[in-house]
């Protein structure tokens, strides 16, 4: 009996067929990127190779990652890579996948370089590192400091930082601490940053299962009404627990207004607003 002989363009149309009976979102692009990563190719090179046949060990691995991808584990957990601000960033299960939203609120903070020079930057739930290490970049002698109360969460971010700084670029430095417990040591920077856990509890339900199922629980919700970090944020900044400039935060895509009207019951002296691609109010800046 004759073994099939699947070449990279069979196991593309099988694979695509079989994403679109489970209901993967982008079929097609979830079978080349899958494949890519396996044989460490561009996606393009996958169509000049096309009739290139699989070694028994390249398909029993990309069996594996289509059974995975078919459960809804996220794609870039698979790969152990997500895009960001032009990098390749490495993630885990211990952090969140960078979404396009969060290069708005870099972008708004690279903004300030011309008026502020060689800031010191606080990063307040850095996760994987996808903001600190961008700015440490982007961001000619900025100075990052990011926290987050996850350790696995900062080895990964330390990794990045490893990977992906160039020389003269000056490293982040990590700090495994819960900002909702008083702060302790240096309290003043120029800059604060965060994409804080704004999904309401109530919503949690509604994600995607590949996000709600796979996706750290405490990187996304704060078991609440998806607002207390914001609060705790902006009490410490009024009480002078920290002390800033300027205040960069990601909000919500479903109650920026609470944030807004929250962050104005403190009465700091300005805000600014500005929207994603979606038109949805998502980064307020504020200057405290």
């Amino acid at each position: 009996m004759t073994r099939t002989r699947w070449t990279i363009v069979d196991i593309l149309k099988t694979t695509t067929e079989y994403f679109t009976q489970k209901a993967i979102e982008n079929p097609r692009l979830n079978a080349e990127m899958l494949l890519a990563h396996l044989l460490d190719m561009r996606r393009v090179q996958l169509y000049l190779e096309y009739d290139r046949p699989l070694a028994d060990e390249e398909l029993n691995r990309y069996r594996d990652f289509v059974s995975r991808r078919a459960k809804n584990e996220p794609l870039q957990y698979i790969t152990g890579t997500a895009a960001f601000m032009g990098m390749d960033f490495k993630v885990t299960p211990h952090v969140l996948i960078p979404r396009p939203e969060t290069e708005l609120l870099v972008e708004k903070v690279l903004a300030l370089q011309e008026s502020l020079k060689e800031p010191k930057i606080l990063d307040i739930g850095t996760g994987s590192g996808i903001i600190a290490v961008s700015l440490a970049r982007l961001y000619p002698g900025a100075r990052l400091t990011g926290v987050d109360i996850s350790s696995a969460a900062l080895k990964t971010a330390a990794e990045n930082a490893a990977a992906l700084l160039q020389p003269g670029d000056i490293s982040p430095h990590w700090m495994n601490r819960d900002i909702t417990s008083a702060w302790e040591g240096n309290n003043s920077f120029d800059i604060i940053v965060s994409n804080p856990p704004y999904i309401r509890l109530d919503e949690m339900e509604t994600l995607p299962p590949e996000v709600r199922e796979h996706e750290p629980r405490p990187a996304l919700t704060d078991e609440g009404d998806g607002l207390s970090f914001y609060h705790r944020i902006f009490e410490m900044l009024a009480t002078r627990e920290l002390i800033c400039r300027h205040l960069m935060l990601e909000m919500s895509g479903s109650q920026p207004d609470k944030i807004i009207s929250m962050s104005k019951s403190f009465n700091f002296s300005s805000y600014t607003l500005y929207k994603d691609l979606n038109q949805i109010d998502r980064v307020l800046h504020i200057k405290p």
